[in-house]
């Protein structure tokens, strides 16, 4: 009977201990497949901030503003700098200018004429817009550095275009009589040195120069030199070295002078005067 009581008691134990294990390989299986589950839920969120983040990125690079690096001028000449902007989907702008001399000087939609500038928007489609800054009678003063500013909802961004100045050749007086010659640079850039020969011999170092610069960047030079008696067979010439372009702007030839008259010498002597007055007021100030 003992060994009966034991054997049902051993059964009994196998069935308990059979079904511990089905519970456990059951709880195993339902959080495997609840892992399985949730795995590609997270993935998916995942992808999904990704792929938000990048959209957002290329949105910001998607915008273009373009504008021309360098741009040669010359005084006198009206000078346009253009802005193109274009983006990869309709632009929301909010502010579209130029900015130049510590100025806004054109802004979007807000065309205007100026006696110095005029502005102008042009729209090709929602995408694309120009802005163009046009300068009138471009002076030296208006040379350097000007940025095309773009903010949109994409975010801000500009470039630059950076004005050179080519030169100003101005306008150029000289006279000669028995005593002086003189020569006079009006609104020259950039300013230089005003050189005197007759025949080879050099006489700079004879010459009395002045130079000043007016309100618009222009330079005005003026040059006398005296002309020696019994040494008017050779004619003088005067020329004006720009030594920051490494060149002669101006090569003048003066004339010969032959006996003058009561009135040609008055003429003369006037123009002298005038022109010594001239000199004699910028030494001054």
């Amino acid at each position: 009977m003992k060994s009966t009581s034991a054997a049902q008691k051993s059964s009994l134990d196998e069935r308990r201990s059979l079904s511990v294990r089905l519970q456990e390989s059951t709880m195993i299986k339902a959080t495997s497949f609840s892992s399985a589950v949730r795995t590609p839920r997270v993935f998916t969120w995942v992808s999904i901030f990704w792929l938000t983040s990048a959209v957002g990125v290329a949105d910001c690079h998607g915008v273009q503003i373009q504008t021309m690096p360098q741009l040669p001028a010359h005084c006198g000449q009206n000078v346009t700098l253009t802005c193109d902007v274009s983006s990869s989907q309709k632009l929301d702008i909010r502010q579209f200018s130029w900015l130049g001399k510590n100025d806004t000087l054109c802004m979007y939609e807000r065309d205007q004429a100026k006696p110095e500038l005029e502005c102008k928007t042009t729209k090709e489609d929602i995408s694309h817009h120009s802005l163009t800054l046009t300068l009138i009678n471009f002076k030296p003063i208006d040379m350097g550095e000007y940025i095309c500013k773009l903010h949109s909802a994409q975010g801000i961004k500009f470039n630059k275009t950076t004005i050179e100045v080519q030169g100003c050749p101005g306008n150029v007086i000289h006279f000669m009589n028995a005593s002086h010659a003189g020569c006079s640079f009006q609104g020259v850039f950039p300013g230089g040195v005003v050189h005197w020969f007759q025949g080879e011999a050099n006489l700079t170092d004879s010459c009395n120069t002045t130079q000043d610069k007016d309100k618009h960047g222009l330079y005005n030079i003026l040059s006398l030199i005296h002309v020696k008696k019994g040494n008017l067979k050779q004619p003088y010439n005067c020329s004006l070295w720009m030594p920051t372009l490494g060149q002669y702007r101006s090569w003048n030839l003066l004339p010969l002078v032959k006996e003058l008259g009561s009135s040609g010498r008055a003429a003369g002597l006037k123009w002298i005067c005038i022109v010594l007055e001239i000199l004699m007021l910028k030494l001054i100030t």
